[in-house]
């Protein structure tokens, strides 16, 4: 099916932090020297060259895309100089915007003061709704959710979940539709069930929950010791981001209103345990990029830093509240971290379908159509034979 070329696309990735990749004349040295490039994928070459002529829909439509780990390497080799590992990353900044129903995605990563005014001021939204509700408390001890009502934390929170659940739905389910609609898994190009489930399984456990092709992708130097690799930083985030996730929601479904746990309560010790990798993960993503020894972290957009911030400032607040609720500090420090701790977190939450966050489930889906395109199709109910 032809398309209409696009003369501006190029101009309009740059605009997401994307290199002058004009000086790329398509050699395929990149592909070439990718660790991930050679299970049938010929990224970054082909995804380049999308960009160059102009090819916007095939670039957007490219499972390709989001194969990329950004190791670097591509970019270390190239003869020309042409950053072609930069110009990957920017491209998936420029996707995930043209997903966004809202629009918001693109104006965050296009306009980085706007991206921090847009943090602060709901940050301080939050804190001043929060303040709203406040209730006088009993002197000479803390009683957080007697100081805000534990209700208007709960309403407002089940309120930002519908706004993100929504807007992640919406940008996956159109991602979703293109590229299962270029790689021909629509109408006759449907998978039995079997695929399916194995699909799901590599995808879900083996990839996102394993990050088996982060481990194998290169992305770390042999100087580094173990616990400083990238994929391993990556994976700290990860767990850590779904345990606060686990833990808060089993505590809104379990927990009475209004009572007091125990440090040892299984929620809270699930909440401490995955708040401590959080900020074991952020901080090393942090001092990667701040240190800037690897290829794949020279390169630092803001909404990258806005993201692990927004990480590290919810766990060192929440573990201070800790320290304030089980260590009996003064009942005015405690009141004031409840404020920031829960006004950061919503901020961080809200910002969720807009920003780097979107690169986990953007992937996940790139990385299901890749191995259903890769099984044989279903035609009239029964797996097609294999050709000689």
């Amino acid at each position: 099916m032809s398309q209409r070329a696009n003369p501006g696309l190029l101009l309009e990735i740059q605009k997401y932090g994307a290199p002058d990749i004009s000086a790329c004349f398509n050699c395929g040295n990149c592909t070439a020297v990718c660790p991930l490039a050679g299970e049938g994928a010929s990224f970054p070459r082909r995804i380049i060259r999308y960009a160059q002529v102009g090819l916007k829909e095939r670039l957007l439509a490219a499972p390709d895309l989001w194969l990329c780990y950004a190791c670097g390497e591509c970019s270390t080799t190239c003869p020309r100089q042409a950053e072609p590992g930069e110009f990957m990353a920017a491209a998936r900044r420029f996707a995930i915007a043209s997903d966004d129903v809202t629009g918001l995605a693109g104006v965050m990563v296009r306009r980085a003061w706007i991206n921090v005014l847009a943090n602060i001021a709901l940050t301080l939204f939050f804190a001043l709704y929060l303040l709203s509700f406040r209730q006088p408390t009993p002197a000479g001890r803390l009683a957080l959710f007697q100081f805000v009502p534990e209700v208007y934390v709960q309403v407002i929170g089940l309120a930002i979940f519908g706004v993100i659940g929504l807007a992640m739905l919406s940008g996956t389910w159109r991602m979703w539709r293109r590229l299962a609609g270029a790689s021909g898994l629509t109408g006759d190009g449907r998978r039995p069930w079997h695929v399916w489930r194995q699909a799901l399984w590599d995808v879900l456990v083996v990839e996102a929950l394993g990050q088996r092709r982060y481990r194998q992708s290169g992305c770390e130097e042999e100087q580094r010791p173990w616990y400083q690799r990238q994929w391993l930083v990556h994976l700290t985030i990860l767990y850590g981001f779904l345990g606060l996730f686990a833990a808060t929601a089993l505590d809104f479904l379990f927990k009475p209103v209004g009572s007091a746990v125990p440090l040892y309560y299984p929620m809270r010790l699930l909440g401490t345990s995955a708040g401590l990798l959080l900020m074991c993960g952020a901080s090393a993503a942090m001092l990667r990029r701040l240190q800037k020894r690897d290829r794949s972290a020279r390169q630092s957009h803001i909404s990258d830093w806005m993201f692990l911030i927004q990480l590290w400032l919810v766990g060192l607040t929440g573990f201070l509240l800790e320290l304030a609720v089980y260590a009996l500090l003064p009942a005015l420090w405690g009141y004031a971290l409840l404020i920031v701790h829960v006004a950061l977190a919503m901020d961080l939450l809200l910002m969720l379908p807009f920003g780097k966050f979107n690169h986990a489930h953007y992937r996940t889906a790139a990385l299901l159509v890749h191995r259903l395109q890769a099984a044989e199709p279903d035609r009239a109910g029964q797996p097609a034979p294999a050709e000689a």
